[in-house]
C-alpha cells in the first residue's frame, strides 16, 4: 500500500529527519507537539537539525494540537523539555550533570575544556564531583505503528533500553523510512552512546563492558572491544571528531550484520575495529 499520509508524534531531531524523508517523497505530514521549537542535535553548540521554520514554512509540515483524518502510519517519537537550560550552561565555567545524562554531561564539558561530572560514566579524561545540575525532560509518545523514542532492544547485549542520543533517533527514523517505503534497512537495535567536544570523540556500542577485552591503538584513536569468541558485546572509541563518519558507519553496519566489522578494511589496511574484532575475540577461552 502507498503511504500518502503520516502522524508523527512528538518534535525533536530524528523525527524532525523523518519528516523531511517523507515530505522529500511526496507524503503528506502531521506532526503533533506539545512543544513546538527547534529540534536540537545534542552535541555543543547545540545546532537544530531543521529550524522549526523550515519544517513549517519550507518542507510545509502541518504542526497540529490533534489528529484529523485518517493517516497510513502514526510514527510515536517524544517531545524534549528544558533544554534551553542545557545550553545556557555554554556560557559557565562550572561543570554541569544533566540529570540521567552522562554523555551530555561529559559533551558539555569536553566543549569547554572543563572536567566531567563523575556519575555514571568513567573515561579516560579528568573528572570531577563538583558539578551543578539540570534537567531535561522527555514527554514520548506511546500506542503508534513504529517508534523513534521507545523501549529497544540490543541486539548484543539484550537490555532493554531507551535511545537518549539524537543520533540513533535520527538513525531509526531512517529505519521507519525505509520500512514504510519498502526499502532494506537494519533489522535491530544496538544502544548508541557519545560525547564529543574539542578534539575528543567518545564512541559507546552496546549495553555494557561484558566478556574479554582487547585494546587496539591505530593512529590517534583507540578501540576498547568486548565479547568472547566472535560475539562482540560492547565498543568504546576514542578519538577525534573527524573520526566520527567512520565510527557511525562501522556502528550503522554492526546494526545490519553479525560480521560487520571483518569489512574494517580500506587500501592502505586494517581498521581499529578488524583488528580488536579479529585479534581478540575470535580466540577461544
Amino acid at each position: 500500500m502507498a503511504v500518502r499520509r503520516v502522524l508523527i508524534r512528538g518534535l525533536e531531531a530524528g523525527s524532525a529527519y523523518l519528516a523531511y524523508l517523507f515530505r522529500n517523497s511526496g507524503v503528506e505530514v502531521d506532526i503533533l507537539t506539545a512543544n513546538p521549537s527547534d529540534p536540537l542535535l545534542d552535541v555543543p553548540p547545540f545546532e537544530p537539525l531543521f529550524t522549526l521554520d523550515y519544517i513549517r514554512d519550507v518542507l510545509a509540515v502541518r504542526l497540529v494540537k490533534e489528529p484529523s483524518g485518517s493517516y497510513d502510519a502514526v510514527v510515536d517519537s517524544c517531545d524534549v523539555f528544558g533544554f534551553e537550560e542545557v545550553k545556557k550552561a555554554l556560557s559557565t565555567d562550572k561543570p554541569v550533570y544533566v540529570v540521567g545524562d552522562s554523555w551530555l554531561s561529559a559533551s558539555l564539558s569536553l566543549y569547554r575544556s572543563l572536567p566531567v561530572p563523575n556519575v555514571d560514566l568513567e573515561l579516560p579524561v579528568e573528572a570531577t564531583n563538583d558539578f551543578a545540575e539540570v534537567s531535561v525532560r522527555y514527554k514520548p509518545y506511546v500506542g503508534g505503528t513504529h517508534q523513534l523514542c521507545g523501549s529497544f532492544k540490543d541486539a548484543w547485549g539484550g537490555c532493554l533500553y531507551t535511545p537518549m542520543r539524537a543520533l540513533e533517533r535520527i538513525y531509526a527514523a531512517v529505519d521507519v523510512y525505509a520500512s514504510l517505503m519498502g526499502l532494506e534497512a537494519p533489522r535491530r537495535n544496538l544502544r548508541l552512546q557519545y560525547a564529543v567536544g574539542g578534539d575528543k570523540l567518545f564512541v559507546a556500542m552496546g549495553c555494557r563492558p561484558e566478556g574479554k577485552a582487547s585494546k587496539i591503538n591505530i593512529g590517534d584513536g583507540q578501540v576498547w572491544v568486548y565479547g568472547e569468541e566472535g560475539a562482540p558485546r560492547y565498543v568504546l572509541f576514542q578519538g577525534r571528531p573527524e573520526h566520527g563518519p567512520w565510527v557511525f558507519a562501522m556502528y550503522n553496519l554492526a546494526r545490519a550484520l553479525n560480521s560487520a566489522f571483518l569489512y574494517d578494511l580500506a587500501p592502505w589496511g586494517r581498521g581499529g575495529f578488524n583488528l580488536g574484532f579479529v585479534g581478540h575475540l575470535f580466540r577461544k577461552r
